[in-house]
């Protein structure tokens, strides 16, 4: 392909992160209701994150996992930065053990992410609680957190089949970021 041809596909796939993410988040904003729990919206910017992050992290950036914080807070009505600042966090710390994650089977994956997920949303209750000044119902985080975990492989099937149509890096630093 020639080089003309190649800088905008780049440029597009530099943006799959951003654009899943973001569309994911607002797919789930309308809150689901539950019982004696409430309204629970599963945190699927956490799911795209913690995925691109694992597959491709030359792709999903701080930056990108800012503007996923970013539209989940103004979306779902979190005090803003609060969404932005859990992803950026938690992109560093998938990106430092995402090698044991990088071929293993799925079931590894998931349960991976489950152990990301529960504190991502416990950080996210202890800002917000911070930020409010009153302690939030953790029961309602918790519910949250676990309707995330089993939304993964659905959100995981849908993020890999756009990671299919991306092309890969032709940098050796590949994987490194």
């Amino acid at each position: 392909m020639d080089d003309w041809a190649r800088k905008p596909l780049q440029g597009l796939a530099s943006l799959a992160p951003s654009l899943t993410g973001a569309l994911l988040v607002l797919a789930t904003a309308t809150p689901l209701y539950m019982g004696h729990v409430g309204e629970v919206v599963p945190q699927l910017g956490v799911a795209a994150v913690f995925f691109w992050t694992v597959y491709r992290p030359d792709l999903m950036t701080f930056g990108a996992a800012f503007s996923i914080g970013l539209v989940a807070d103004l979306a779902t009505g979190a005090p803003l930065g609060m969404s932005a600042l859990v992803l950026i966090v938690l992109r560093r710390i998938v990106l430092a053990r995402r090698r044991f994650f990088v071929g293993r089977p799925f079931h590894v994956l998931w349960l991976g992410f489950a152990l990301f997920a529960f504190p991502a949303s416990l950080a996210g209750w202890l800002i917000a609680s911070v930020y409010l000044f009153e302690g939030l119902d953790i029961v309602r985080v918790a519910v949250q957190a676990a309707f995330t975990v089993v939304a993964f492989p659905p959100t995981a099937w849908l993020l890999a089949r756009c990671q299919i149509l991306l092309p890969m890096p032709r940098s050796p630093a590949f994987g490194r970021s």
